[in-house]
């Protein structure tokens, strides 16, 4: 029987590659869920119930993201605790951490059902869009609980050393997803509320499943009662802040994008973004399947201060990042009309400015796969700062200036190279953050066990 991969093997490229496999099919998979609404409320619905579910997702997505900051930080610390040897408070901090989101989840879910409609208007929705908007985010308000638990459970299954359960999951929650459209979309006619009931219903199916894994005593890491260790929630926020901060600057940064292309191509503009960003979605995926992957493994031989593998693992990562990020680029210019006849098919002009969208945006896949995995090689470090600043660089605050920037220079076609000239940027932040590292590596300078935190 093969081994399974373990947290304190040695990674190569292959095995980095094997050991992600399960959690890129996770990301593969849960990109699905936007994807078959899209497709359902394109083709069955109309485009401008498509444009609104692009207007709205945005906001939705910003909320959802606090799951995946509580996650992806805590699976960083756990898996650092496990490499030290102290199971029982690995433990304790998997147990408080899903104590503190199911609080903070269903605060946020109430207030973002409460204040739809002042958010639907903020997007630049128009009337005709309101109605639309406001029934979809809504109902996926309902079910926003159940996914920010889905999120945070994503990398705790990787910590556990049970990616596999996590495919297993998503891949539960896409086939849910697409039948549940199909039904009450194409076959019921329920319309937009139709495709946000299938969505919600996918989501609760991708959060009791590992729900249930963690009740058992017998797994590695388990519930167990936990007590106040607030100075280890407060690491876990901050170390997870890159990750969250990279979920929220792309919705920030959507909507950005939805308001200048409103103004230099109208709706058409809206459309084929939703095009681009679908696409984008699926090749993105396997860069964070890698990162996300790579978060724990990093931690625990941070815990061992096992420099050789650290630098072993941040070499291989970025070789591999790189290659996959030629590759798509290659074929995001090649498929770039047939993935747009897919969805806008019925629309010259929108297949037609969708496909050059995809063709420029291609440089973007060179460099995007290196950068999201410094950022979380930094966040495995519990090194948040670096981590942030990486994130930011590349998804908030280069998009952001260069989408006025660059129209200003360009025209409409600025907006679709923002994204491109924004990871330039980040390449550089990168750099300089493992210029530092390397200094710290040379130095023995790594981090101490914090004991403090367990007192």
């Amino acid at each position: 029987m093969k081994k399974r991969i373990q947290l304190s093997d040695h990674f190569t490229m292959s095995k980095i590659l094997l050991f992600a496999l399960p959690s890129i099919g996770m990301q593969l998979v849960d990109n699905t869920y936007q994807i078959a609404d899209g497709y359902f409320i394109s083709n069955f619905i109309s485009e401008a119930a498509f444009e609104a579910e692009n207007l709205i997702f945005p906001p939705l997505l910003i909320v959802m993201s606090v799951g995946l900051m509580f996650g992806t930080g805590t699976s960083a610390l756990i898996a650092k605790e496990l490499g030290e040897g102290r199971k029982d408070k690995a433990n304790k901090l998997l147990s408080m951490m899903i104590t503190v989101l199911a609080a903070v989840s269903l605060v946020l879910s109430a207030a973002l059902y409460i204040l739809l409609p002042t958010i639907a208007r903020w997007v630049g929705a128009s009337e005709a869009m309101m109605p639309d908007c406001i029934t979809y985010g809504r109902v996926l308000a309902f079910f926003m609980p159940f996914q920010m638990m889905s999120m945070a459970f994503h990398p705790l299954l990787i910590t556990a050393e049970r990616p596999g359960l996590g495919l297993t999951t998503t891949i539960s929650n896409a086939v849910a997803n697409i039948l549940l459209d199909w039904a009450f979309v194409a076959g019921f006619g329920w319309e937009m509320r139709g495709a946000a009931i299938a969505t919600g219903l996918a989501w609760m199916v991708s959060a009791v499943i590992p729900m249930f894994y963690f009740f058992n005593p017998k797994h590695n890491l388990h519930f167990v009662r936990t007590g106040r260790e607030l100075r280890s929630l407060g690491q876990c926020l901050y170390n997870g802040a890159s990750e969250m901060v990279d979920a929220i600057s792309y919705a920030v940064v959507a909507l950005i994008f939805n308001l200048r292309l409103l103004h230099f191509l109208g709706d058409d503009g809206v459309g084929a973004y939703a095009v681009s960003e679908y696409m984008g979605g699926l090749f993105i995926a396997v860069f964070y399947g890698i990162s996300m992957s790579i978060v724990p493994v990093v931690g625990y031989h941070l815990g061992q201060r096992n420099v050789k593998e650290l630098r072993n693992l941040r070499r291989n990562g970025l070789i591999l990042t790189g290659g996959f990020g030629i590759l798509m680029a290659v074929l995001s210019y090649l498929l770039a009309e047939p993935v747009s006849r897919i969805f806008v098919g019925y629309n010259e002009e929108l297949t037609a400015l969708s496909a050059h969208a995809l063709r420029i945006i291609s440089i973007y896949f060179l460099l995007t796969g290196v950068t999201t995995y410094s950022s979380s090689y930094f966040t495995g470090l519990n090194q948040g700062g670096d981590s942030l600043a990486i994130a930011l660089t590349k998804s908030f605050i280069g998009p952001l200036a260069m989408v006025f920037l660059l129209p200003a220079l360009m025209g409409a076609d600025g907006i679709w190279y923002s994204s491109p000239a924004a990871e330039v940027l980040a390449i550089l932040v990168m750099l300089v953050c493992f210029m530092r590292w390397k200094k710290r590596e040379k130095s023995g300078d790594l981090p101490e066990p914090d004991e403090s935190a367990w007192e």
